[in-house]
């Protein structure tokens, strides 16, 4: 609830900033993703012990491409964002809020590389991907697609009510056996193929 009544007054908060407000919305940005990043070991060990490193989803191969596409997006801004810090006509502000933007555009390229390059895992006290841990009492129940043997299915409590549902992930298929047996010992398996499309 405070995420969402932050974002509904941020816009407003901005208008009244004036014109920099972007680039302090740029600075929030960069600096909550950098934070974010830096302390995923710190979060990463409440999940416990590690039981199986999975290999690299079609979720995270998506995302590194994204990543390498941002990478490229970063360049271009960098490139046509240097009369901001070269010339006769430099100010300190150009320079700050120029420094700002390019931050915002890396760490953006950064951030999608880095879940590209994440794998999920099955950790003693819950599930980790995405730089992101989810405890086995979030998780109700899990399955597997009828038409996808290998496409996992976990149905999780929302925290809100614009949480998700349902989280869908492609497991590699030599590992579908060994993932199905380590999910029975915490979770409950339960026909979520049929579940999702009765409320479709």
């Amino acid at each position: 609830m405070p995420a969402i009544l932050i974002g509904l007054l941020l816009p407003l908060a901005l208008a009244f900033v004036g014109r920099y407000g972007l680039v302090i919305l740029y600075g929030l940005y960069a600096a909550g993703a950098l934070l974010w990043m830096l302390s995923w070991p710190l979060r990463k060990k409440q999940a416990g012990d590690l039981l199986l490193r999975i290999g690299r989803t079609l979720q995270s191969k998506v995302l590194l491409w994204l990543g390498l596409f941002q990478v490229g997006l970063a360049i271009a801004i960098t490139l046509s964002r240097l009369d901001q810090f070269t010339g006769s006509l430099v100010t300190t502000g150009g320079v700050i809020a120029g420094a700002v933007e390019l931050a915002f555009w890396w760490s953006l390229a950064l951030l999608f590389i880095l879940l590209g390059c994440s794998r999920l895992e099955i950790r003693e006290n819950g599930l980790c991907y995405l730089f992101a841990w989810q405890p086995w009492e979030r998780i109700q129940a899990f399955g597997w697609d009828d038409d996808n043997p290998n496409t996992l299915i976990l149905k999780a409590y929302p925290r809100t009510f614009l949480s998700r549902r349902y989280m869908i992930l492609s497991i590699p298929a030599d590992q579908q056996q060994r993932v199905d047996g380590l999910l029975e010992d915490y979770l409950i398996e339960a026909d979520l193929d049929a579940e999702m499309n009765e409320a479709v």
